[in-house]
């Protein structure tokens, strides 16, 4: 039973875990095919070995052709859906979408289901939530262990305006979870995927 254990001493996001996966073991042909799986054309995916703080690691990028900026939950649902992702999966990555939802609609005093998800929304985001769903599903992991986040300072701009960091929306995703902030300057460490 192969457990994860992440140690976000610089912050995380989806691109970082999806980086982490494939240096454990993800094939990395397996995700530069993902977009076309979710039917989301056009988008490359770029994997390279890179040096952070001396250290080497699996660098996750996607270039992505002009989309819309955002989408309902429900939007994202039916993406999912589609693509004919596996059930475990596709409950997964809902719960996650769910979660982020729930977040930005208890900020902006709304239903979840009328939130329109900016950055969360768009292609990018989707492709690491699945993604890291599924990586971790292909790889067996069965638990996940996460240590002390190092959500970062400052601000950050985003649909809303400027947002201090972490924005609103992450800090409430954050409750109950152990956190802590900087080093200076360091801006946005810690996103919602």
């Amino acid at each position: 039973m192969p457990i994860a254990i992440l140690d976000p001493f610089s912050g995380i996001s989806g691109d970082m875990t999806l980086g982490a996966l494939v240096a454990v073991g993800l094939d990395p042909e397996w995700l530069k095919a993902l977009p076309g799986v979710l039917g989301l054309d056009g988008v490359r995916v770029r994997v390279q070995e890179v040096v952070r703080g001396e250290i080497v690691c699996q660098k996750v990028d996607f270039d992505i052709p002009p989309q819309p900026h955002g989408r309902h939950i429900a939007d994202i649902r039916r993406l999912v859906a589609a693509a004919g992702v596996p059930a475990s999966v596709r409950e997964r990555a809902d719960r996650v979408f769910t979660a982020i939802a729930v977040a930005e609609a208890e900020i902006h005093g709304m239903s979840p289901d009328d939130v329109h998800l900016h950055e969360v929304g768009a292609v990018d985001a989707i492709l690491d939530v699945v993604g890291s769903v599924w990586g971790l599903e292909l790889l067996g992991v069965t638990e996940v262990y996460c240590g002390t986040l190092t959500v970062g300072d400052g601000f950050v701009t985003a649909a809303h305006g400027v947002l201090p960091v972490p924005a609103p929306a992450t800090l409430k995703l954050l409750e109950g979870l152990r956190v802590r902030p900087g080093p200076d300057g360091a801006g946005e460490l810690v996103t919602p995927t």
